[in-house]
């Protein structure tokens, strides 16, 4: 991803809001179910501007999968879900920009370590496994539980039209 693209992200998401009539009336009530629609609801505004988007980026490519749309809609959960709490906005551009500059540095400082200034970071590195833990606790299916479980992983010749369509379109958004 080029710096240009990293710094629109940013701007879009300091920028984000959602209406409550976009998680009442919209995809969140329609596609998630009340304990889901709780999950959604605790993201930061900027997560749930993202998900709606991953969500409405994949119902215009024609992808009406319900177990896809569940899963865009609760990807990044595990970001805000987590015991030691959410990972902050400065911890994602921190961790962006050492994935690019030292990944061997963001790999070093991304220790599951509760009450640590480190924490965040693993949450960062590890919401993919985080969230679908969160999704099967309430009582997603297997399907979108292992969609949410491999949106991070590198593109590989294992993945499925579902998964392959969440990974782009989420790189996207």
């Amino acid at each position: 991803m080029s710096a240009l693209y990293r710094i629109q992200q940013f701007a879009r998401a300091a920028g984000s809001w959602v209406r409550p009539a976009q998680i009442d009336a919209g995809p969140v009530s329609r596609y998630l179910s009340p304990a889901g629609i709780e999950l959604f609801r605790a993201m930061p505004r900027y997560d749930q501007r993202h998900a709606l988007a991953v969500f409405h980026s994949l119902w215009a490519e024609g992808q009406k999968e319900p177990d896809l749309l569940v899963a865009a809609l609760l990807h990044d959960v595990g970001k805000t879900w987590h015991p030691a709490g959410g990972v902050r906005l400065w911890h994602r551009v921190a961790a962006v920009l050492l994935r690019s500059l030292s990944p061997e540095l963001l790999e070093q400082i991304s220790q599951d370590q509760p009450g640590s200034w480190r924490q965040p970071f693993f949450v960062q590195e590890h919401h993919a496994a985080i969230s679908a833990e969160l999704a099967e606790q309430v009582g997603c299916g297997s399907r979108v539980v292992e969609l949410i479980r491999r949106h991070e992983d590198p593109p590989g010749v294992e993945d499925d039209a579902l998964l392959s369509a969440l990974k782009a379109v989420d790189s996207l958004n």
